[in-house]
């Protein structure tokens, strides 16, 4: 098969129609990602329409069953199913076998095939400001499937060290153990909430990510931001505050009071998004066509 008869059948059912394309959660009214994929597929002069669906837990089995017998060109899954998926596919990628989570399913060879996405879009964001987790001391607040994904993407970029800090300090402990064992070069740990426990107060830090499932809205009570930020201010590059929730949120609203540099979600989002419409289609992603829909849609929420 030549190249553009593989890239016609990859994007194209045998009748002519466009495969089906879209991203299920539960809920899934808010997700802006139709915003920006369609962006992309527009740009190539493709007629695929990115859809949401809204798939409840106990149908994500039958949904995905109509996935691979419709043969979809691809699928994006957010929450509560970047973990449940995993036992219906037949490849799993190593960043979604190391995280324990797939945000992005495709076929491989006739297979059912998840990745995680959500690694290199969290990297690219960060590139974006230039910042390099290689050899930095870093926070992490949360200890579920988002905040493994973050451990996993700096824990390989060459972070230093890798502090995971949650509510249930057992979370933060088990999930540093577990990635310990994957990146012994990396020191990965759990800590408590209270500053006076952390072992770490004389090494300030250069990125404190948010990576809780639910966005924080009171951070004085959660986090003590103001106290983290100032111990990086007089260093040469300010404390990076970065929610993984997209917008103007109340933690990221405190750590700009406290002077430091601060980044949401938004820019990830959209870069996994183009990393996983570069897996299906095999086409460039027109990044900064896509970001621009993403804020627009944004603003108009």
């Amino acid at each position: 098969m030549s190249q553009p008869q593989e890239q016609n059948s990859r994007l194209y059912q045998a009748d002519g129609k466009p495969r089906s394309v879209g991203v299920i959660g539960y809920p899934i009214a808010h997700s802006l990602s139709p915003s920006f994929q369609n962006v992309a597929f527009e740009y190539h002069k493709l007629p695929h329409r990115y859809e949401k669906w809204e798939v409840a837990p106990a149908d994500l089995p039958n949904f995905l069953e109509q996935v691979r017998n419709e043969g979809f060109l691809g699928l994006n899954l957010t929450l509560p199913h970047k973990q449940a998926a995993l036992s219906y596919l037949d490849i799993l990628s190593d960043e979604a076998a190391g995280t324990g989570a797939a945000n992005t399913l495709f076929f491989h060879e006739g297979q059912l095939a998840g990745h995680n996405t959500d690694i290199a879009g969290f990297m690219e964001a960060l590139k974006a400001e230039n910042y390099d987790p290689l050899r930095q001391r870093t926070m992490v607040i949360g200890a579920g499937g988002a905040a493994r994904a973050v451990v996993y993407a700096l824990a390989s970029a060459g972070a230093n060290e890798i502090a995971i800090v949650n509510r249930t300090f057992e979370k933060a402990a088990d999930l540093g153990e577990e990635m310990a064992l994957r990146f012994p070069t990396c020191n990965i740990y759990g800590a408590h909430l209270d500053p006076a426990a952390w072992p770490f107060n004389r090494n300030p830090r250069t990125l404190v990510v948010n990576a809780t499932s639910q966005a924080i809205t009171a951070p004085d009570e959660v986090f003590p931001i103001k106290a983290v930020a100032l111990s990086g201010r007089n260093r040469e590059q300010r404390t990076i505050f970065f929610d993984l929730f997209y917008g103007k949120t109340p933690f990221l609203a405190m750590a700009e009071a406290a002077e430091a540099q601060t980044l949401d979600g938004l820019t990830m989002l959209v870069y996994q998004g183009a990393h996983s419409f570069e897996l299906w289609t095999g086409l460039p992603a027109p990044r900064e066509l896509m970001l621009e829909a993403a804020r627009t849609a944004l603003s108009a929420k």
